[in-house]
């Protein structure tokens, strides 16, 4: 799951640890929600659990053309976003108030059906923009662009030059401060930009002929948009050259430097952060620059590339950023790179599901609301508190019965438990849109909520940290940790089976939502939030010896998922993925040993001829069922901090002595490891 490092800071609310175990417990189901069908019982548990239980199913099940993958997850997302479909059908379909948040919802949607007319509009929402750029005459005017994308609702995606944001200050987390960061490259990660392999260099020449065919898209001659398109990939990937890899960006402690707005405006002055501060109306404050090389490497560009090529990139910046909204061609060549080429799917979700898509990204509280108000119950939740106070005082009895953990760090990891705030389902006070205006044109209304956004975000910088925000919309399939607010929050939309059912068994809930909970929670004590304590600060609370202990164990659960090979000779790579790694680890670990607790979980009662113990290790290998293309799983690998689902199953259970006692996994299995190298954190 998701976890959040950029906003937003605790609000401390003690909690109770001494709740009674058989509090957490579900109503006991006479069955145990689990589909048997799935499992491929020509599969030994031991030889690979995650296709032991999954394996029938992924024989059969082919992954729609609309998916880049198929699963558990997806699966209910597509649930999701027709349920969220109905409702704006609906909302559109009514006579609504003006000004209302109905009215603005029908207004975002039937402007966003209306593809005729955006088709017969083509490029011309961005005519102006085109021709603003083309007017650029000297290199400060490329930053001031960039200002100016910003204040009118332009800038999405992948932010032109770098990006612009804002967190709570890490050090002492009382006002929210500005980040700067490195960005303004359209390829997913740094290494795609000098990687020689063949799929490398083939991904580079879709990835051309993409912006060629966005400059052609905007009138430009096919010679003349070759010539352009390449000269945009030199340009990027000289910013490559500065930029940091998504492992390098893990090191919180390298992306922590302190700048003024005068030291920037000195080192870097013909980005004009000065004028673009006051142009945007965002406070002096506390500036952290993540990787001053980038911004060397970018200011040094400036000069050294051609102006022309300049207003050639921030031209096709702006084409695909705003392809998604424009004409169907705009799309189309959209999808055919960052969703074909990159996940392997290949047909476009339906126009009423794009715009689900797209009033969850814009409008997502407003839509959100709607949603929990039809589709989620108050008894769903108040079950919800019951599991995560449950895994909350079994992790906090783990962490005193840690044997590698000396006192003094026991008591502050204990302290920082007790004060982990919890979200559940939706917000307590919801976003109010009533300054948003939204009408009839569609590009303006993404316009409106992008800048609408903006500010609402930056006009928080100098002040206090509001510490109720979300980050996630109500509908959303995930879960997060913020280390900034030390706060676990799980939205309505993954409290639905398989994830989360009331009316199944605690071993189906406890190997599902339960070890979502323990992983959350567990990104508060991994190799990154770890550095965070009670008060969402970055500060150190570990002694040198406790941390040179957790240190190893992070070491070798790296080293363990090194091993993994993904596809075809591409492994995992255990540095990227070790926080997930650790999340999916403890997660399970905890989950099971809250189950115990239970009274079915202390029962060897049979369900469906499973023992509880096997219905709970099914479940979490049910909640990761996926079926991957290559394209989407490569990808995966190469950028993503989570590990592709068959090792988010295998890995940490055969670190669980439990998992081998309940599948009778034995030495010689491929599975089984060594006791010695079995890994323990939490």
């Amino acid at each position: 799951m998701k976890k959040s490092f950029t906003l937003f800071a605790l609000l401390i609310l003690p909690c109770a640890l001494s709740i009674q175990a058989q509090q957490a417990s579900l109503a006991p189901a006479q069955h145990s929600n689990l589909d048997q069908t799935t499992i491929d019982r020509t599969i030994k548990p031991g030889d690979g659990f995650y296709n032991y239980a999954n394996g029938s199913w992924l024989k059969v099940n082919e992954i729609p053309a609309n998916e880049a993958s198929w699963g558990s997850s997806s699966m209910l997302q597509k649930q999701t976003r027709f349920q969220l479909q109905e409702l704006l059908k609906a909302t559109a379909a009514q006579k609504n108030q003006p000004g209302s948040d109905a009215q603005k919802l029908q207004n975002l949607y039937t402007s966003g059906m209306n593809t005729a007319v955006l088709d017969q509009l083509g490029v011309q929402p961005l005519q102006a923009d085109l021709q603003r750029i083309d007017a650029i005459s000297s290199p400060q005017g490329i930053a001031a662009e960039v200002t100016t994308q910003y204040a009118t609702g332009l800038v999405r995606g992948t932010a032109p030059l770098f990006n612009l944001g804002h967190i709570a200050d890490p050090i002492r987390n009382d006002v929210e401060i500005i980040t700067l960061s490195q960005g303004g490259m359209g390829l997913p990660e740094k290494s795609y930009y000098s990687e020689a392999s063949p799929k490398a260099v083939a991904t580079r020449e879709k990835y051309v002929a993409y912006l060629q065919q966005l400059f052609e898209l905007s009138g430009t001659a096919k010679e003349a948009a070759q010539t352009k398109a390449a000269a945009v990939l030199a340009l990027e990937t000289r910013l490559a050259l500065g930029a940091r890899t998504a492992t390098e960006n893990r090191n919180i402690r390298k992306l922590l430097n302190y700048y003024t707005l005068d030291k920037v405006g000195k080192q870097f002055p013909l980005l004009g952060f000065g004028a673009m501060f006051q142009q945007l109306n965002i406070p002096s404050a506390k500036i952290i620059v993540a990787q001053p090389e980038f911004f060397t490497g970018l200011h040094k560009e400036l000069t050294a590339t051609p102006l022309a090529t300049w207003k050639d990139y921030l031209k096709v910046r702006l084409l695909s950023n705003s392809s998604q909204y424009l004409s169907m061609p705009f799309l189309e060549a959209n999808f055919a790179f960052y969703v074909t080429a990159l996940t392997g799917r290949t047909q476009m979700r339906t126009r009423p599901e794009q715009m689900v898509l797209v009033a969850d990204g814009m409008l997502g509280e407003m839509l959100g609301k709607v949603y929990v108000e039809k589709y989620f119950t108050a008894d769903s939740k108040k079950r919800m508190d019951a599991l995560v106070q449950n895994v909350v005082t079994t992790f906090a009895e783990r962490i005193q019965a840690n044997t590698w953990m000396t006192a003094p760090t026991k008591e502050k990891a204990l302290q920082k438990l007790s004060t982990v705030k919890r979200k559940i389902a939706y917000p307590d006070q919801w976003r109010d849109y009533s300054a948003l205006q939204i009408g009839p044109d569609y590009f303006s209304n993404i316009k409106a909520a992008t800048v609408f956004s903006f500010h609402e975000g930056f006009n928080r910088v100098g002040k206090p940290v509001d510490r109720d925000l979300w980050t996630m919309t109500p509908p959303t399939l995930n879960a997060y940790y913020s280390p900034l607010n030390n706060e676990i929050v799980f939205p309505a939309g993954i409290l639905l089976p398989p994830f989360f059912d009331p009316q199944a068994d605690d071993a189906v809930n406890y190997g599902g939502i339960a070890t979502v909970i323990g992983h959350e929670i567990s990104h508060g004590f991994d190799d990154q939030g770890s550095h965070f304590n009670a008060q969402g600060r970055y500060k150190n609370w570990w002694t040198s010896a406790d941390k040179k202990n957790f240190t190893a164990r992070g070491v070798a659960l790296t080293r363990q998922f090194n091993q993994y090979v993904a596809l075809d000779t591409l492994h995992v790579n255990g540095k990227l993925t070790l926080g997930e790694n650790i999340g999916d680890l403890c997660g399970v670990t905890v989950a099971y040993q809250a189950f115990k607790k239970t009274e079915q979980g202390k029962s060897t009662q049979l369900i469906d001829g499973l023992t509880p113990d096997q219905r709970f290790f099914l479940s979490y290998a049910t909640i990761w069922r996926k079926k991957d293309r290559d394209e989407g799983l490569r990808t995966q690998v190469l950028t993503d901090s989570h590990s592709p689902a068959r090792f988010r199953v295998d890995g940490p259970l055969s670190n669980l002595e439990a998992f081998y006692t309940a599948f009778n996994i034995k030495e010689g299995d491929a599975l089984w490891r060594p006791v010695s190298d079995r890994v323990v954190i939490w």
